[in-house]
């Protein structure tokens, strides 16, 4: 592996903890039925994918899961609904992310949503007085890009705002499909397996 200047995280499986079957269960017990290909922990379809595209405000988003419901549920019930399957960014990512953020030039890039991000950026990245902002130089997200993963639009995008060489940059994610397109243009890149040490990917990085 070259050297590298800049490295960009995927936020779900990677930093923040992602579990589906807190929010299958709660979404059976409200009554909201969807199927696998249309949410999962890596790709969504549907209208779940149109929302993470910033094709439907959040306000359509819950209208839409309260048809699927048949029933009237509150906006704060929805969203306590779908961000079941958050979990927290473990103390070791975050001790991770300071030490590597002296060293490299820090971004996100993700595939999400208003919901979550808002509900979670905040909270989840809480460390030592530092927040989001302090670790990542930018982040960018899906639903403001108006693109997914593994889309290379939203690579480039990402890039030419950051101003990067994409030589110079190594990019990780738990979807393998994701990793084949950030490498297609030219970027090193390491597909992460959740549950693993994410340190020991980085033990011989330059």
């Amino acid at each position: 592996m070259g050297k590298i200047k800049n490295i960009i995280f995927d936020w779900g499986n990677v930093l923040i903890d992602v579990t589906m079957e807190r929010f299958n269960e709660s979404c059976k017990e409200a009554g909201i039925v969807f199927t696998e290909k249309e949410v999962n922990s890596t790709h969504k379809d549907g209208f779940f994918l149109e929302y993470e595209k910033g094709i439907i405000s959040d306000v359509e988003f819950r209208k839409e899961l309260n048809l699927r419901a048949k029933a009237n549920i509150s906006d704060e019930k929805i969203d306590y609904i779908w961000n079941t399957m958050l979990g927290s960014v473990p103390l070791e990512k975050l001790e991770l992310l300071n030490s590597l953020k002296e060293k490299f030039d820090l971004y996100l890039l993700s595939n999400t949503n208003s919901i979550h991000w808002n509900t979670y950026s905040k909270k989840v990245f809480s460390y030592k007085g530092l927040n989001v902002n302090d670790f990542f130089k930018k982040v960018y997200l899906s639903y403001e890009l108006h693109v997914l993963k593994p889309d290379t639009l939203i690579f480039e995008k990402a890039v030419v705002d950051a101003g990067i060489n994409i030589d110079e940059t190594l990019y990780i994610d738990d979807s393998l499909i994701n990793c084949e397109a950030a490498k297609s243009l030219g970027m090193k890149v390491i597909h992460y397996i959740p549950g693993t040490d994410l340190g020991d990917y980085f033990l011989n990085l330059n």
